[in-house]
């Protein structure tokens, strides 16, 4: 897969198979690794053998199955975890980001990020470039990637015919609906969408059939 200024390669890691992307920008070779939520040795690997250095690792929210490979790859190749300001204290409490919850145990905690996105921020690899979009509904701080033109990394906010779930910590239904039906208004048809679970998408074909991005309530 790939566009005219970047290439994505996606790896579904852990339990609850969660896509976790690669986008290399195809002059300097430099890249940004969105959600790595496990198998960080098996990422690492694949990096290693291509000819690109990661300048990011976005996590699109704090949820334990999409920051779980973080410190893994943040201390092997240097660089930096970013993820919204309002999730940034889910990466350091085991209760916060579910890990305790969800593996039965103690869970686990990361370093704190690096740097913390708001709405609007833009990240910038090599001549590439996302805006990041808040989407608020699954977690507080949850976001979106967009590349202004064909390419939406939608994170769990939403899904091919779904949304992302609402009933964890942190979650609200309204908000979900805004984020989806305001917020990624400005998506354009064209844009192919890349969930953070499941199969791909298109927006176009979201808008006319998925029933959450309708006026109605769940």
């Amino acid at each position: 897969m790939s566009n005219a200024k970047f290439t994505v390669k996606k790896f579904v890691v852990g339990p609850i198979d969660v896509n976790c992307y690669i986008l290399k920008d195809k002059e300097s070779a430099e890249a940004i690794i969105i959600d790595p939520g496990d198998e960080g040795e098996m990422i690492l690997d694949f990096i290693q053998k291509s000819d690109m250095k990661v300048k990011y690792i976005v996590n699109t929210h704090g949820h334990f199955d999409h920051i779980g490979a973080d410190d893994v790859l943040r201390d092997a190749l240097g660089a930096e975890v970013v993820i919204h300001e309002a999730d940034a204290g889910m990466l350091t409490d085991a209760m916060g980001n579910l890990s305790a919850a969800f593996t039965g145990g103690t869970g686990f905690t990361l370093k704190p990020a690096d740097k913390k996105l708001k709405d609007g921020d833009v990240i910038t690899f090599g001549d590439c470039s996302l805006e990041v979009i808040s989407t608020p509904g699954h977690t507080v701080g949850g976001i979106c990637l967009y590349d202004g033109d064909s390419m939406l990394f939608s994170g769990d906010t939403l899904f091919q015919s779904s949304v992302g779930r609402t009933d964890l910590p942190g979650g609200n239904n309204r908000e979900i609906l805004k984020s989806v039906r305001e917020r990624l208004s400005k998506i354009s048809d064209n844009a192919e969408v890349y969930p953070g679970h499941g199969p791909s998408t298109a927006m176009d074909y979201e808008r006319k059939t998925n029933p959450y991005l309708r006026k109605r309530s769940f």
